[in-house]
C-alpha cells in the first residue's frame, strides 16, 4: 500500500481485531473494486452532491433511494407517456433541507469556499478533503468535514459527536489528525478544521465542531501510520485472512465467487 488513507488505518485495525474481513479489504484497497454504500452513507453523499456538488471517490453521482413510483394508467401509457419516477424517500429528502443552513453557516462563520472534493498526497499520505475554506479575513485555509448522522447527541456510541467524549474517539478524530498533518505539508501551516454535522433524523439538528489537535497526537499518528504499513506488509506477502460472517459477506461484491462466503452465523459461547 504505497499511499495511507485515514479509512485503511481503520479497516487494517478492525483487520486485526477480527472485525472485518481481509478479503474485502484487499478488494477495496489494493484490487479497488468498488463496494455499494449502506443506505447511511448512501444518505451521506447524496446530502454531500447536492450541497457541494461532490461526487463519490468513484466519480460518479449518488443515486437516491426513492419511493415506488405510482403505475401508469391506461391512457397514459397509451398517450406514450413514459414512467414516473418515484419520489424521493422521506429521509433523502427531508436531509436537502439542511442545505441553506449549511451555506448560512459558511456565511457567518466568514468562510469561503475554495475547493471541494480536493485530494492531497503527501509523505505516503492521502487525504480526500470535503470543503477546502478560506477565512475571508485572513485568507488562512480551513478545513470543512460534513457529515450526517443520527447520533449528534450520543455519548457512548464509538461514532457519536457528544464533544464531552469526542476526544476519546480515535475513530473520529484520527481523520483530522491526518489531514492536518496532510495541509501542514500542503500549505506550509496548520489549517483549522471544521466538522459540519447534519442530523438525518430531522430537519432541525445540526452542529459545528472544531477540533484542536495536541502536538502529541501528531508524534502519534506518524507512529501509527509506520505501524499500519508494517502490518499491510505483512499480510501482503503472507495473505490477508477472510473473516467471514452472514451480515459482512450479505452484500459482498465478492460473495458470488468467494470460497469463504457464509450465511451461516457462528456459534457465540456467553458464561452466565
Amino acid at each position: 500500500m504505497e499511499l495511507i488513507a485515514q479509512s485503511f488505518i481503520k479497516e487494517v485495525f478492525d483487520f486485526k481485531a477480527g472485525k472485518s474481513c481481509g478479503l474485502q479489504l484487499k478488494a477495496k484497497y489494493y484490487d479497488e473494486i468498488h463496494f455499494p454504500p449502506s443506505d447511511v452513507q448512501l444518505l451521506g453523499q447524496w446530502f454531500e452532491y447536492k450541497a457541494t456538488g461532490q461526487t463519490t471517490r468513484e466519480g460518479t453521482c449518488p443515486i437516491p433511494i426513492r419511493n415506488k413510483p405510482k403505475a401508469l394508467t391506461i391512457k397514459q401509457k397509451a398517450e406514450g407517456q413514459k414512467p414516473n419516477i418515484g419520489a424521493l424517500s422521506k429521509k433523502f429528502e427531508d436531509v436537502l433541507t439542511h442545505i441553506e443552513p449549511m451555506n448560512k453557516m459558511f456565511e457567518a462563520y466568514g468562510l469561503e469556499i475554495v475547493e471541494t472534493g480536493k485530494r492531497i498526497i503527501h509523505n505516503g499520505l492521502r487525504g480526500d478533503i470535503d470543503v477546502v475554506c478560506k477565512y475571508k479575513d485572513s485568507g488562512e485555509i480551513v478545513f470543512v468535514d460534513i457529515k450526517t448522522s443520527g447520533l449528534l447527541d450520543d455519548k457512548w456510541s464509538e461514532y457519536g459527536w457528544n464533544t464531552d467524549a469526542l476526544e476519546y474517539k480515535d475513530r473520529l478524530m484520527i481523520q483530522v489528525v491526518q489531514y492536518k498533518l496532510l495541509g501542514v505539508a500542503e500549505y506550509g501551516y496548520e489549517p483549522d478544521f471544521l466538522f459540519f454535522l447534519f442530523s438525518n433524523t430531522n430537519t432541525v439538528d445540526r452542529k459545528a465542531i472544531k477540533i484542536v489537535v495536541d502536538e502529541t497526537r501528531f508524534n502519534e499518528h506518524v507512529k501509527t501510520v509506520e505501524d499500519v504499513r508494517k502490518l499491510s506488509a505483512y499480510y501482503e506477502q503472507n495473505g490477508w485472512t477472510p473473516h467471514p460472517e452472514p451480515k459482512r459477506c450479505g452484500k459482498c461484491p465478492l460473495a458470488k465467487e468467494c470460497d469463504h462466503f457464509t450465511d451461516i452465523p457462528k456459534i457465540i459461547t456467553v458464561n452466565y
